[in-house]
């Protein structure tokens, strides 16, 4: 009964166009350093100039490590935590959805958009 099988699935590879005895490879998992790399490109990624909550955790991150081989003291410390705690809440002030509200095929009228100090209020 194998045999049936493995003869059908040859004949499907041929009409294919796939040569006989010629295996697709599995692909090979990435190791946990390319994973890093890819995450962290991604973090990073995107425009140029753009301050993003991904690169300023990265810059904390950086920051503290310094702190502490370079042995910076608790000055330099206290600063990535400070920019530790900025990412943190910047990845929750950022502006949601921005899709037009509707309810029964009709926009619903939104407030104007309110200032930066009155999201900071209302969050």
């Amino acid at each position: 009964m194998p045999e049936k099988y493995k003869k059908e699935v040859e004949e499907i590879l041929e009409q294919a166009g796939v040569p006989p005895g010629r295996a697709v490879a599995p692909r090979r998992r990435p190791s946990f350093w390319q994973l890093i790399l890819v995450y962290a490109g991604k973090a990073v990624g995107g425009r140029t100039w753009a301050i993003t909550p991904g690169r300023v955790m990265i810059a904390a991150v950086v920051v503290l490590l310094l702190a502490l081989v370079l042995r910076a003291g608790p000055a330099m410390g206290l600063v990535g935590l400070l920019l530790f705690i900025v990412a943190y809440a910047m990845f929750f002030m950022r502006p949601g959805n921005r899709a037009e509200k509707r309810w029964r095929g009709r926009a619903v009228e939104e407030e104007d958009d309110a200032g930066w100090w009155d999201r900071i209020r209302g969050r």
